[in-house]
């Protein structure tokens, strides 16, 4: 499918704020984008409604409706709202998102049942149906992993070290879950013994996967390394999970990115955490390594498959984080240079200064910042240069990338390839 996408009119909804780099990105293709976050409640506040207001390139639009007759292709870079998806598709919109195969991420008792039924190796755990169970479980349990499904902002994954260290967590849930306490399952996963967890990061249109795809692994939700790589040469174990899940994806006709996880001991490989959206990391990283990126979101919209033009061979990602008081609107200045590599999320402009509405984020996490070269060595000594330009009162924890090439090595040692070109030793992240 070729098209003047110049001529063409996109549209990205975004759940969050934190896929505004999406539609930076598909401004420098498209003629017009506009850009819609949910801002609507009872009573509404304009930290949701300002989100993208003022950004180069794109239109912050609060009613799609109203645009709706306007718009050549929806874009959904998150999971949910698979019914407003469907209802455009079936009004003959083009629409890349996940549709219902977010269920995969959301639900977690049906992501196991689908790996049991696809022949994969699953994880030991217990659902137990409310806190008192819970707290059974865990009363004798020690080095364990507690998940919950589809409310994630109310809990996230908690590593349960032993009832003497943990157990006012549960005073703590009690609280936060209120009279709905003993209605909430709770999934408790025996921890899987291998220091080994290897990552992918792709995008499928109908259940077909590109012919390259990146291997990444990260520090989580700290920093991100990823290396370009042909799909027949990546690990057997992300493979193979690929393709089990291949006709699931089809059925449902998910056209998005997708990024995945295996933890791989000496006998099995536990795929543990689907991502039907883009990864964070990983979304920074395909924005920029993919030249042709819009013309990949164009033509999965239409359920084409484009294959990926990559502009370099290997990429980094570092959280920035910004110091400030949780009432406060934070600001920076983004110096000449380091757009576009700067993906901030979350915020709007006002008078050329970037703005980031208050949040209950205790770290103040507000974007990544990505780097790209064709060897390890020059996207790591770029990933310098680019911190050293950030705003003053910012930071990107370049530190993390040590972690995170220890892991490759440790996959190397055991026959998981990342590329054969040295890598930076770790002590030389932080010089």
């Amino acid at each position: 499918m070729s098209e003047d996408l110049s001529s063409k009119t996109t549209l990205v909804y975004d759940l969050g704020g934190l896929f505004l780099p999406v539609a930076e990105r598909l401004a420098r293709d498209f003629g017009r984008v506009y850009y819609h976050t949910p801002w609507e409640i009872g009573f509404s506040k304009i930290h949701a409604a300002c989100v993208g207001e003022g950004i180069e390139g794109i239109e912050r639009c609060n009613d799609i409706w109203t645009v709706k007759n306007k718009v050549d292709c929806f874009v959904f870079p998150d999971v949910g709202t698979a019914g407003l998806q469907l209802e455009l598709e079936s009004q003959g919109k083009p629409v890349w998102g996940s549709r219902r195969g977010s269920r995969l991420e959301l639900d977690r008792e049906y992501f196991l049942e689908r790996l049991s039924a696809l022949g994969l190796d699953v994880p030991t755990y217990t659902v137990c149906e409310g806190m008192t169970e819970l707290a059974k479980e865990l009363k004798g349990r020690k080095n364990v992993y507690v998940k919950i499904s589809m409310f994630r902002g109310m809990q996230e994954t908690k590593h349960w070290r032993s009832w003497k260290e943990d157990n006012g967590l549960l005073d703590l849930w009690s609280l936060r879950w209120g009279p709905l306490k003993e209605h909430v399952p709770f999934l408790v996963f025996d921890a899987i013994e291998t220091e080994m967890e290897i990552g992918g990061d792709t995008y499928c249109v109908d259940g077909r996967w590109p012919s390259l795809m990146i291997h990444g692994l990260e520090a989580k939700d700290e920093a991100y390394f990823g290396a370009v790589t042909p799909r027949e040469d990546m690990p057997d174990e992300l493979t193979s999970a690929l393709d089990a899940f291949s006709e699931d994806f089809a059925k449902v006709r998910y056209r998005n990115k997708f990024s995945m996880e295996v933890r791989v001991t000496d006998t099995e490989a536990f795929f543990t955490d689907p991502t039907c959206r883009g990864g964070l990391p990983s979304t920074g990283t395909q924005l920029e390594i993919w030249s042709n990126f819009s013309e990949i979101v164009w033509g999965g919209a239409h359920g084409e498959l484009v294959q990926p033009e990559p502009a370099a061979k290997f990429s980094m990602e570092c959280a920035v984080k910004q110091k400030a008081d949780r009432c406060q609107w934070s600001v920076v200045e983004v110096p000449e240079g380091l757009s576009p590599w700067l993906k901030l999320a979350n915020c709007c402009q006002v008078d050329g200064i970037t703005t980031f509405p208050p949040t209950d984020d205790d770290d103040h996490h507000i974007g990544w910042l990505v780097a790209q070269a064709d060897t390890p060595r020059a996207t790591l000594e770029r990933m310098k240069e680019l911190a050293a330009m950030l705003p003053e009162g910012t930071s990107a924890s370049v530190e993390s990338l040590a972690e995170v090439i220890k892991e490759i090595e440790v996959a190397e040692a055991d026959d998981i390839p990342f590329t054969n070109l040295p890598l930076p030793e770790p002590e030389e992240v932080l010089e």
